[in-house]
């Protein structure tokens, strides 16, 4: 090697060198380290769960909308969490940042909830505050919920399949009815959870329950929510007109803890019904009405309007969360339930929606599980915010 080669060696190892030493987080867009454990001297301190600036006395009310604020100061900087937990719900939240300090701007809590199921009215909660680098919990409280986070209300960009009612009710859901055919089907029922069985949302869920009495076996039944036939207006809001940012969203449980008989060859379809023409359904203009005497009218004529379907396979153990974009929805391949439409996905004209039970394979006697149907604009559904 000459000496004009080891030279420019020398010199570009002098550079790196010099670099290397330059380098800081601020040039690396990194400004702390992402955890930091506590040290032998640290101290826990005290949380203490805050209402607009007052330490709270009282039952937690969420539904108002003012979140809840937890306050503690440590002798030094840690990265740390609070684990809050509902001793009813089982449900879960966790709060978690680096600081010093825990306030209203870094550890708040606004009613909600990150894995399966809500917290609920009247239960406690624990709030255990965990530290980076410290064994076991820190220190730990316990609130009271007075009334859980508003999870009914409609909003610009949320609403429940049936605003008016949900399936908390007793045996009753407003402007639905049941269409499980007669013989050989149970029904609807409203099942209270117990500790084995719990219910995502509240303390009740709807079971679909029978057997299909379609010659091919496959149909089972299935619920409704309608607009009157009278009424103005549609499903939606009318402000939800784009199809490729309205969500279908349902929670739906798997194969464990089936009713008696029943088998896990079972698909429910959340279907969207578009009023087409923009009328009434009758026996005058609707064949499916002309053949199925007494006319039960409504704006949705099964067989010439459209009918889009968000099918789920349950084949899952356990409840789940199921989103679906309604431009993703697929069209109806029943040509007697909304398969001869126009072909045009027009989620303004939306005017009912259903619940069908299949069984797949056919002729067996199927159950499904589902709660807190309900449709979102912008996103899927998202219990942590």
């Amino acid at each position: 090697m000459n000496i004009a080669k080891k030279i420019g060696l020398l010199l570009m190892l002098t550079a790196a060198i010099v670099s290397c030493k330059k380098r800081d987080y601020s040039e690396s867009g990194v400004l702390k380290p992402t955890n930091i454990s506590a040290s032998s001297n640290f101290s826990c301190g005290t949380l203490t769960p805050m209402f607009n600036g007052s330490p709270l006395t009282i039952p937690m009310d969420f539904s108002i909308g003012i979140p809840l604020e937890f306050s503690a100061t440590f002798n030094e900087t840690v990265t740390w969490k609070i684990v809050l937990r509902g001793k009813t719900s089982t449900a879960i939240k966790t709060i978690s940042g680096t600081s010093s300090v825990l306030n209203a701007l870094n550890a708040s809590w606004t009613g909600t909830h990150d894995e399966l199921y809500f917290f609920e009215k009247g239960e406690k909660v624990s709030a255990d505050l965990i530290i980076s680098g410290r064994e076991g919990i820190c220190t730990t409280d316990t609130i009271i919920i007075g009334n859980a986070k508003d999870s009914k209300n409609p909003t610009p960009t949320f609403m429940l399949v049936n605003p008016s009612s949900d399936f908390e009710t007793n045996g009753s859901y407003p402007t639905q009815f049941s269409i499980f055919p007669v013989g050989g089907a149970y029904g609807p029922q409203f099942v209270l959870q117990a500790d084995s069985l719990r219910a995502p949302e509240g303390v009740k869920f709807l079971r679909l329950y029978g057997k299909s009495t379609e010659p091919n076996g496959f149909f089972v039944g299935g619920v409704q929510s309608r607009k009157d036939a009278k009424a103005a207006g549609t499903f939606f809001p009318p402000e939800w007109t784009d199809p490729e940012k309205i969500y279908l969203n349902v929670y739906v449980r798997g194969m464990d803890n089936l009713p008696g008989n029943a088998k896990p060859f079972s698909t429910l379809n959340f279907e969207c019904h578009e009023d087409d023409r923009g009328d009434d359904s009758n026996i005058g203009n609707c064949d499916y009405y002309a053949k199925r005497p007494p006319a039960n009218t409504d704006h949705f004529c099964p067989s010439s309007e459209d009918s889009w379907v968000f099918k789920i396979p349950v084949r899952h153990t356990g409840w789940q969360l199921f989103s679906c974009k309604y431009s993703d929805l697929l069209p109806s391949e029943d040509f007697a339930n909304g398969g001869f439409g126009n072909r045009k996905l027009e989620p303004q004209k939306v005017c009912r929606v259903q619940f069908g039970m299949v069984s797949s394979p056919p002729f067996n006697i199927v159950s499904i599980d589902m709660d807190y149907a309900c449709f979102t604009y912008g996103a899927p559904y998202d219990p942590t915010k």
